[in-house]
């Protein structure tokens, strides 16, 4: 059981009740049941100042008038809650009862815009997906079981909206840097379709990039090659820039070999006509007539046979003579011959000089066509630049297709963040669910129409929009949504105020719910006379009062049936 008591606040002056546990509260127009729901409703949620528009220098309006304070008091089994005004100050003990604005009549969900009544549903049925939820989703898009981590991280440490909110910056971010590298403006069909001509899988850029080193090494060795061949192109011009002069100096040589060659020869002759060193006269009988004659050894090559007229036997200083002439012959040769060879090897090497010359300048003349040119080093900076570009074209591909698959990935990311991607699905399970196992058992319990909830979360009453409905059937939605929502959400209570505008026929219903949600709650309602109040003890659900004069009476005895 709760118990309210509400003192001089607006039309109350005196009220206490009892929901036991549902309190019906009847009156004339004016009588102060809203008064007495608004009190109460202030207490069950903290909302002290009940009323839109209303802040704490006009609290003074909610005291009844003649009267300088006003107070609430609401008991539960485990606390109390109590409310002051004009302060609108509010303090509790233990556990008092307490219920949102939406079973309190504060607020209906059919007074918020869909995104508004969206985000109270998620909340209210837990709709929000969870980390399976989005494990599932991004399962069936074929992402990497390793992204689920990231993308849950950001949505609980900023939340669904702000992680879409961040997904988007960086999708625009990801489209800047498309941009940076195509030059065009990205588009979905653009960035798939963009240079089709070219495969730049990383097969073939890693080819391109070994093709490039290639390239380059070869234009090093170009230009090596060309470095060492201006050199040898130097060293072929001075060495033919010397052929005159080595010319000169051949001929010289030859001609003074040629002189020398004479010389020799003429000191070999003189050589040749002295005898030798040894020679002495021998003696004989000539064998034709007896007579002695002399052997005598002109020269190395002559000997003569001579009459003897005088005794034989050398004659010392004869000989000492012909051995000095013979030594300085023989060294006269020598001489010579030395003089011969040197200018033959000068000979020898200046024909060599003169040879590298006219070879040098062979080489010179054949210059453009040369083997020593080596690589042609244009056509190596020309390979290079070919396969640079190619390079640079594979990579400009690699590198927006990459950012493509990014942005395209992202946008999944976004889609499932959005506030109709996951969520939205969610949501709308949760809802059909709701519709299905809260707000139909209620309505047939009333022996009202059903109501339903759509994707978009528009609310329908028998297939009927909310907006086109009479005002006792927007009444039905309301107070069918505001019992389902208290069952859920854990409100000790519902308060629903104006209950009046259902026909008695209907008001039945009303109870029916209330009795199946077995939840606390004041009903307030207008009725012309106490005795058409029905009496709620009658039907064991708690008790009836009549409201006049600022305060309440409990109806004790039955109306005989149920207005």
């Amino acid at each position: 059981m709760i118990s309210a008591t509400v003192e001089n606040f607006r039309g109350i002056a005196a009220a206490s009740i009892e929901c036991a546990p549902v309190a019906l509260v009847a009156g004339l127009n004016a009588a102060g049941k809203s008064s007495l729901a608004q009190a109460i409703a202030a207490a069950l949620t903290g909302e002290v100042l009940p009323f839109e528009g209303l802040g704490r220098g006009g609290a003074s309006a909610l005291v009844r008038v003649g009267t300088s304070a006003g107070r609430a008091q609401l008991t539960g089994p485990d606390g109390v809650t109590r409310v002051v005004w004009p302060e609108g100050r509010m303090t509790s003990d233990g556990k008092p009862p307490g219920a949102t604005m939406f079973a309190a009549g504060l607020l209906s969900l059919t007074e918020l815009a869909l995104r508004e009544r969206a985000r109270v549903l998620a909340e209210l049925l837990h709709a929000d997906p969870d980390r399976d939820d989005l494990a599932a989703a991004l399962a069936v898009a074929q992402f990497d079981p390793a992204a689920v981590d990231p993308i849950w991280q950001l949505i609980e440490d900023h939340g669904w909206d702000t992680a879409h909110l961040k997904r988007r910056d960086r999708g625009a971010e990801l489209k800047g840097q498309w941009r940076q590298v195509t030059g065009a403006t990205y588009g979905s069909r653009v960035g798939a379709a963009w240079r089709s001509d070219l495969d730049a899988g990383d097969k073939e850029l890693t080819e391109a990039q070994a093709a490039v080193l290639r390239a380059r090494q070869d234009q090093q060795n170009a230009i090596a090659a060309a470095a060492v061949s201006a050199d040898e192109k130097r060293r072929l011009e001075e060495e033919a820039a010397e052929l005159d002069a080595r010319q000169g100096v051949f001929g010289r040589a030859e001609a003074r070999v040629g002189e020398l060659t004479r010389a020799y020869d003429a000191a070999v002759a003189e050589r040749q006509k002295l005898p030798p060193a040894g020679a002495q006269q021998r003696s004989m009988a000539c064998p034709y007539c007896g007579e002695p004659i002399i052997i005598n050894q002109v020269s190395l090559v002559e000997t003569r046979i001579e009459k003897a007229t005088a005794p034989t036997g050398g004659d010392p200083g004869a000989l000492k003579a012909r051995r000095e002439a013979i030594a300085s012959a023989d060294g006269a040769v020598a001489h010579a011959n030395d003089e011969l060879m040197q200018a033959r090897a000068m000979v020898t090497r200046a024909r060599a000089l003169v040879e590298q010359a006219e070879q040098a300048q062979q080489r010179l003349d054949a210059w453009p066509t040369a083997v020593e040119a080596g690589t042609d080093e244009r056509a190596a900076a020309q390979r290079v630049a070919q396969t640079e570009a190619h390079l640079a074209l594979l990579k400009q591909k690699h590198d927006a297709d990459d950012i493509h698959r990014r942005i395209e990935t992202n946008e999944r990311v976004i889609e499932l963040l959005a506030p109709d991607g996951l969520r939205a699905k969610k949501l709308a399970r949760v809802i059909e669910a709701f519709v299905e196992t809260q707000l139909r058992p209620l309505s047939e319990a009333a022996g009202w129409q059903a109501i339903g909830i759509d994707t978009d979360t528009h609310i329908t009453y028998g297939g009927r929009p909310y907006p086109l409905l009479s005002s006792s059937e927007q009444y039905r939605v309301r107070s069918t949504l505001q019992l389902a929502m208290a069952s859920i959400d854990g409100s000790a209570m519902v308060v629903l105020d104006g209950a009046d505008i259902l026909d008695a026929p209907s008001r039945p219903g009303l109870f029916a719910m209330i009795d199946k949600t077995q939840t606390h709650a004041l009903v307030c309602m207008t009725l012309p006379r106490r005795e058409m109040v029905p009496d709620l003890a009658q039907w064991g659900m708690g008790r009836s009062y009549w409201l006049a004069g600022g305060s309440v009476e409990v109806v004790a005895s039955p109306a005989g049936k149920a207005a």
